[in-house]
């Protein structure tokens, strides 16, 4: 049964993770907020460097995979370009193709910023995340932001949708080191 984690987006989770890669959705807000403003911070601004420099533009549908040089306890970044506006319809493709591209990576696990997202509500964003969840193969999705309203809006997707996917609280042993 594939599994969707919530837990709280802060630096010591994102220390704590156990998954095979981390996704992140960008659009054109800086500076770099929510998930990806931490691990840009870990990446000692590499994301930010991208996008200054204009390697990466985060356009909607491109993508950028980072290596984490031992900053982070995964081996890799996702970075997929999200356009802003696109409402409930344009998250939801962002939210797929972004997860098709951390498949294709061949990381079986992943963990996301489940928001924010200018004008989706908690509940949109979770129907989305839990499409996609779905929808690709990987066993285990850790969704990061506030864990009891994540909880309850992706039970009440999962109900409404009959999904077969198990909804539950992160829980991590010791944190690594993060160099």
């Amino acid at each position: 049964m594939r599994r969707i984690e919530v837990a709280k987006l802060s630096m010591a989770t994102l220390d704590a993770l156990d998954v095979g890669a981390i996704g992140l959705l960008v659009g054109e807000e800086r500076p770099l907020l929510g998930l990806a403003g931490l691990v840009d911070w870990r990446l000692a601004g590499a994301l930010t460097r991208a996008l200054a420099g204009g390697l990466y533009a985060a356009t909607p549908g491109e993508a950028l995979l980072l290596p984490t040089a031992g900053r982070l306890p995964v081996a890799r970044v996702v970075v997929q370009g999200q356009a802003l506006g696109g409402g409930q319809a344009g998250f939801a493709a962002a939210v797929r193709l972004l997860a098709e591209v951390v498949a294709r990576t061949g990381a079986a696990s992943f963990a996301a910023g489940a928001l924010p997202v200018s004008g989706l509500s908690v509940a949109e964003a979770c129907r989305a995340w839990l499409a996609a969840a779905a929808a690709v193969p990987g066993d285990r999705l850790v969704l990061l932001g506030e864990p009891r309203a994540l909880a309850a809006e992706l039970n009440t997707a999962r109900i409404a949708a009959r999904t077969e996917i198990e909804v539950a609280q992160f829980s991590a042993g010791p944190a690594a080191m993060v160099r």
